[in-house]
């Protein structure tokens, strides 16, 4: 709902603009001269303004719109000029150099409709924008705060130790870098410590760019509605600077209510430390609990039989400890479930997790296993790793397949004996973490090609979890699809597919998987005006895919059965004498008393699955190839009972 001041001095034009626009649900505010409309829009409160060019008496809706758009504080509020007849391109001219946004002729509803709601958009984008400025403004005040207190407390702690005289050294301290990326993953803003370590050029350019094979891009492009933390990755090497070891945040931008998601997220960059990491443990600990509920087993989305395999399957091995190595293609939902382990069991320790291909081996050594003081060049202190730091947690071990052979052979020594130990350092400490890992295969490939070491593959040969593709299990495709809409739909009210667009959705061979279908039903959402996203809104390759489907929509025949029903839908015996056909193979009875029509073969066809599998829903969705909410749907859109 928006507030509009129209200007207008005619009473019957009044009532007209009033009526129509109080009936697309606006509030609307009257003002019958341009001194009035100028006093009326000096007091703001207002998204739109429809001005009449000519008031009559006193100023005209040229002077009105230039006076508005003077006015600091109102001036990005869209102004519509409404004439009676724009005479020639002058008129135009004048009023777009006065500072108006669109014109309408008056008496055009149907076209009022339009530029109304497209000028309510332009003004939703331009709040949303000032929205995010000043959101950065205050994170860039609140970081260097933060700087400036850290570079005072480093001075005074040297100067206690009686060590250096002057600043800290430029080499030891923490970079921050601040970006704000798209859905594309495109960086938009980017403030002077993202050019300092990315360089001069990187507005425009793409995340994967700039952090080549890191995994940052699509950390990035998975944080969607909820803040993300703790994404440590290497930045390669350059001839100016050594390897710099890198962790990341994402803190999406959630949309007002009633507003279009812009698909921005704002992402921090920082140089690792222990009490980086230290501050960052203690900052997510309160979430624990919550996060329990959120990533229950039971609560994964989906209704085919492996899925509901591998939830009680979740379920049952987040009672225990031992590792456990989860199969899937990318997308899958590996994360997902690895979250799911940790979080369904209960363990009081964090959930941490590395991405073993995002690496230098050093750094990831020293990610695992921690250091002490002095092991390597800039040391200062020592850290502990990640095995120690998910003591009594998980400890998730990304794309495991990737790690080098040296730290394979040290991890298994490590969880063998329940002991390890620090680079640089020879103290034992307790092992207390479980271990979880997954992999695009189940390493037995890679076991035999000599590139995994076969006693690391045996920890976790006990309990394998196998995430099938989202296209061997597309019974899960509809609710997946309805569950991301919910999520991402907020401000189209109560979302939803229309009937037809799941009939797409379900046919495509989704090879990204879940990921792949969360990012279209996440722009479907965005490009959705209405609570029914229809086959439209859907990308190009969708809606190719539904003009096909259209195209070449049969149904090979299927042998009927001749035993008799057993199932839910009993259906009455099909008379023995066959009726007569025409050349196409067509009962011409059907011919001759029903129009020919999608509708009519479809029901036909589920009347005949129902019957030929004994009326046996789920196998009757199998014989179809839909999934089994799709059967429903359809059987009470045919009212089959």
């Amino acid at each position: 709902m928006a507030r509009i001041l129209v200007i207008e001095d005619d009473p019957g034009t009044q009532l007209l603009l009033q009526s129509r626009l109080q009936d697309l649900g606006h509030v609307v505010v009257i003002a019958p001269t341009g001194a009035m409309g100028v006093m009326e829009a000096r007091a703001g409160g207002f998204d739109l303004f429809l001005v009449d060019v000519m008031l009559g008496a006193g100023i005209d809706g040229y002077e009105v719109c230039r006076r508005i758009k003077a006015m600091p504080h109102v001036h990005a509020v869209p102004v519509v000029l409404v004439s009676g007849q724009v005479k020639g391109r002058d008129e135009l001219h004048r009023g777009y150099e006065s500072g108006c946004d669109s014109f309408l002729i008056k008496g055009d509803n149907t076209l009022l409709e339009d530029v109304v709601r497209a000028m309510l958009r332009t003004k939703a984008l331009q709040d949303d924008l000032h929205l995010q400025n000043r959101l950065l403004d205050e994170h860039n005040r609140r970081l260097l705060e933060e700087r400036r207190r850290g570079a005072d407390l480093e001075v005074a702690l040297r100067a206690s130790e009686g060590g250096a005289k002057g600043g800290p050294r430029g080499d030891s301290a923490v970079l921050d870098a601040l970006m704000v990326v798209d859905s594309e993953g495109l960086v938009r803003l980017v403030d002077r410590g993202g050019r300092e370590l990315f360089g001069r050029d990187v507005e425009g350019r793409n995340l994967g760019s700039l952090a080549v094979g890191s995994g940052l891009e699509a950390f990035v492009r998975d944080a969607r509605t909820e803040p993300r933390h703790g994404f440590r990755f290497d930045l390669r090497p350059t001839s100016a600077r050594d390897t710099l070891r890198l962790t990341a945040s994402v803190i999406p931008l959630v949309p007002r209510p009633g507003h279009p998601d812009p698909g921005l997220r704002i992402v921090l960059i920082q140089e690792r430390s222990a009490s980086v990491a230290d501050r960052r443990d203690r900052e997510l600990a309160p979430l624990i609990e919550a996060a329990r509920s959120v990533f229950h087993p039971g609560n994964m989305v989906g209704e085919a039989d492996s899925t509901v395999d591998l939830r009680a399957r979740l379920a049952e091995l987040a009672k225990e400890s031992d590792p456990v190595l989860l199969v899937g293609e990318e997308g899958t939902g590996r994360h997902r479930a690895a979250r799911a382990l940790h979080h369904g069991s209960n363990r009081r320790g964090p959930f941490l997790t590395v991405d073993c291909g995002a690496m230098a081996p050093e750094s990831l050594e020293r990610e695992l296993f921690g250091h002490s003081a002095g092991a390597f060049d800039g040391a200062d202190k020592a850290a502990p790793g990640l095995l120690e730091r998910a003591s009594h947690g998980s400890l998730l071990l990304a794309d495991i397949g990737l790690m080098p052979s040296a730290l394979q052979r040290r991890l298994v020594e490590a969880v063998t004996t329940g002991r390890t130990t620090r680079v640089g350092d020879a103290t034992q400490r307790r092992l207390s973490c479980r271990l979880i890992a997954h992999d695009a295969g189940d390493l037995t490939s890679r076991v035999e090609a000599g590139t995994f070491d076969p006693e690391l593959r045996k920890l976790f040969a006990n309990h394998v979890l196998r995430l099938a593709p989202l296209r061997e299990r597309r019974e899960d495709i509809v609710p997946l699809a309805e569950h991301f809409a919910q999520r991402y739909g907020v401000h189209l009210g109560r979302p939803r597919f229309s009937d037809e667009a799941l009939w797409v959705i379900e046919s495509f061979d989704w090879l990204g998987n879940v990921r792949e279908l969360e990012s279209m039903v996440e722009r479907a959402c965005r490009a959705a005006t209405e609570p029914v996203v229809d086959v439209d809104q859907l990308p190009r390759k969708l809606r190719d895919l539904h003009a096909s489907l259209t195209r070449n929509d049969e149904m090979a025949p299927q042998r009927p059965r001749t035993d008799r029903p057993t199932g839910t839908h009993v259906l009455t015996p099909v008379s023995p004498m066959p009726a007569p056909r025409t050349q196409y193979g067509v009962e011409a009875a059907a011919v001759e008393e029903e129009p020919i029509s999608l509708e009519s073969f479809e029901r036909k066809a589920l009347l005949r699955a129902l019957e030929h599998t004994g009326g046996d829903k789920l196998a009757a969705a199998r014989l179809l190839k839909i999934g089994k909410s799709t059967l429903y749907r359809k059987l009470k859109r045919y009212d089959i009972k």
